[in-house]
């Protein structure tokens, strides 16, 4: 599993940087899903043939408390 943590992605510069990053990793250990733990964003990205999901952090953690 792989996880990034950013207070937001709402500004361009830091959503390509932290896109970029996770899905360098992704590719890098063969992947198809990664994770970007946000404050309050909600959103899922297509990237390389794999999906980047964006959570707030509340919803991140329930999840990870029902596995």
């Amino acid at each position: 599993m792989l996880v990034q943590a950013c207070e937001s992605i709402a500004a361009p510069k830091t959503r390509k940087r932290e896109v970029a990053a996770l899905s360098e990793a992704m590719a890098e250990l063969g992947l198809k899903a990664g994770t970007i733990v946000t404050r309050s964003d909600t959103e899922e990205i297509s990237v390389n043939g794999g999906k980047i999901e964006i959570l707030p952090a509340w919803r991140f953690l329930l999840a990870m408390s029902e596995s």
